[in-house]
């Protein structure tokens, strides 16, 4: 009877485990809901219009190109045969891949800490808590709101898979398990080169689990690993890559400093760029600090000891270090998520090893466990933020997109700068030209060339402003970038030049083309009278007493016309202009934002600031007032 009552409540407690992971699932699959119906972005154009034309093996299998990988580019193309050009249902498959990675984390967390002589519940407590922060870590968002880094999330299921089933044959003993477990290494492979290293983390595990003859049994990955670059070099022509990332090698501590930035972007709650900048993302900082401390003050304060063995933790980061090999080559950016997506696979020890300590640990105050729930629910936000930056870039490449649909078709467009990424999430990072011949093809009749790229560094609506046959952006945080990836003018290198914070154009060159600045997500002509006034935003009061004296110069002082201002702006000079005390502008028909602190207090009357059209700049132009004050 007892022991009837104790299998039913066990069956009990499994059912409700089983519902407890399907509600979580559920869960972190609802944190990338607002990516699903959004537009496809930057290199996705690139790999359906090369599987257009080249069929099931068009992407990445055949020059041009700097990868090998074939069954990802067959996974993409059925997604292309089953619905086109749908977004909505490619973004539900990476999704559907995530939370796939998610339970296999799960499985894999318990089954290590099993091994640990961990009881059931514990074991079960840290596969919860893995998967858990498995499904919210904000990194992870690149990887699975980006159609083209699907690759990332099949080669750690089948990275995780395999781990699994070579542990199932030490355990049971089947060599059938050991040959799947080759299966799954070799299908990662083919799908993503970020496992070239992972024959060192399988040696390591059989090690660990006693497994006689590691080494032996490694042998086939070593040769599925050279095959498989054997066969990349036939198909590239050469060692691959992205271009430039071999120079890495010749500068060793880069290979380093590129690692710690991995390391230092996985546990990030959101951009490290908005703190300090943004609300939001500084309030996120600050919560999930407060969580990091509250859950280290036992450590720090050595009330108790360290709850793992050294020997476990170890051989996790090792994993990790292992899992980062490969991707060194190519730099990640903290500030915006930038190539976060390479740290997928590595993320996964390292949140066991998190997890296993978080179970230790629970019980010891209640401090780890309102610090441990407020990292959770930062990490929730900071990822649905995210997620709605990934949207929002959808949006805007397809806006862009269709407001060239509207321009003539019988003439050679310029794209003065394209928006290359918002908040990390890319937008025309590549995959312009493609997504021009995908989706607009009567606009292949002219070509379209751009001239650089831009970044919306923490808001969508940096506008691109040309008076003077100069470019500025609207807001001070953004930057220009080289036009890497892009389709240039024919010998346009000397015809123009780009700056961080400018862009200068010939002017004579620039006739024979039809100019395109980037404005609200469009692409909008440049005309005659362009660079008058626009105002669009706060009316404000203007204020401006001109000097008694103006020697010299004949200039006009003392013209403000349908100024509109946001912020304070305020301007000082001496009665004869000799010398400047604060920053000197003239506002005409201006936007004004800021005046940015690059440029310093204008010391001499030689470099003073003017303001024209939303857009800080030097000017040649010396301003002769009193004073200027303009408040909204």
């Amino acid at each position: 009877m007892a022991e009837g009552v104790s299998k039913e409540r066990v069956m009990t407690a499994a059912v409700r485990r089983r519902f407890f992971v399907a509600g979580m699932l559920l869960l972190g699959g609802l944190l990338y809901a607002p990516r699903l119906p959004a537009p496809f972005v930057a290199d996705d154009h690139f790999i359906l219009w090369r599987l257009q034309q080249g069929g099931p093996f068009g992407f990445a299998t055949r020059a041009p190109t700097g990868f090998y990988r074939p069954l990802i580019s067959l996974h993409y193309y059925l997604d292309y045969w089953l619905w086109e050009l749908q977004p909505f249902w490619s973004h539900l498959v990476n999704v559907a891949w995530h939370l796939l990675c998610a339970w296999l984390v799960a499985q894999f967390a318990r089954c290590w800490w099993r091994d640990r002589g961990w009881s059931h519940e514990q074991s079960e407590r840290a596969a919860l808590l893995a998967m858990g922060l498995f499904l919210v870590l904000p990194a992870h968002v690149e990887a699975v709101a980006w159609f083209a880094a699907r690759a990332d999330m099949v080669a750690t299921a089948a990275a995780i898979s395999c781990l699994l089933l070579a542990r199932a044959s030490v355990c049971e003993g089947k060599k059938l398990y050991a040959w799947l477990a080759l299966l799954c290494f070799t299908l990662g492979l083919f799908s993503k080169e970020s496992l070239l290293s992972f024959p060192l983390v399988v040696w390591l595990w059989l090690r660990g689990l006693g497994a006689s003859q590691a080494g032996w049994c490694t042998l086939p990955y070593w040769m599925v690993a050279a095959l498989f670059w054997w066969l990349r070099m036939q198909a590239v022509g050469g060692l691959g890559a992205y271009p430039g990332a071999w120079e890495t090698l010749y500068q060793p501590w880069r290979l380093g400093l590129h690692l710690l930035l991995y390391l230092a972007q996985l546990p990030m709650p959101t951009v490290l760029f908005g703190l300090g900048r943004d609300g939001l993302d500084t309030m996120l900082w600050l919560g999930w600090l407060g969580g990091v401390l509250s859950m280290a003050y036992p450590l720090i304060k050595r009330s108790m000891r360290m709850p793992l063995c050294w020997a476990d933790a170890v051989l996790l980061m090792s994993f990790t270090l292992i899992a980062l090999l490969p991707v060194l080559l190519f730099k990640p950016s903290p500030w915006h998520f930038l190539n976060s997506r390479y740290s997928y696979l590595a993320s996964v020890w390292l949140l066991v090893l998190v997890a296993g300590i978080g179970v230790q640990m629970w019980g010891a105050s209640r401090k780890i466990r309102w610090g441990f729930c407020i990292v959770v629910l930062v990490y929730a936000v900071g990822t649905v933020r995210q997620v709605v930056a990934w949207a929002i870039a959808g949006t805007i490449a397809h806006s862009t997109l269709q407001s060239l649909r509207e321009l003539p078709a019988d003439r050679p467009l310029v794209l003065i700068s394209v928006p290359d990424h918002y908040r990390g999430a890319y937008i025309w990072r590549a995959g312009l030209p493609e997504a021009i011949s995908l989706l607009l093809p009567a606009r292949t009749q002219q070509p379209v060339y751009a001239l650089s790229r831009f970044t919306m560094r923490l808001a969508p609506d940096t506008a691109v402003i040309y008076a003077g046959n100069e470019a500025r952006l609207s807001r001070q945080e953004d930057i220009f970038l080289p036009p890497e990836g892009l389709q240039l003018p024919p010998n346009a290198t000397l015809r123009y030049q780009v700056q961080p914070y400018r862009m200068q154009i010939d002017p004579r060159w620039a006739q024979s083309y039809l100019l395109l600045r980037y404005q609200d997500g469009r692409f909008t002509p440049i005309r005659r009278g362009d660079d008058a006034r626009r105002p669009s935003m706060t009316p404000c009061t203007a204020v401006l007493t001109p000097c008694t004296e103006v020697e010299q110069h004949g200039e006009q002082v003392g013209v403000v016309h349908d100024a509109v201002v946001v912020g304070v702006f305020r301007c000082t000079v001496g009665a004869k202009g000799e010398q400047h005390r604060q920053q000197v502008g003239v506002v005409h028909d201006a936007v004004i934002v800021h005046i940015p602190q690059r440029f310093g207090n204008a010391a001499a009357a030689t470099n003073p600031v003017h303001v024209e059209d939303a857009c800080v700049y030097p000017s040649e132009v010396l301003l002769y007032a009193k004073e200027i004050t303009l408040s909204v």
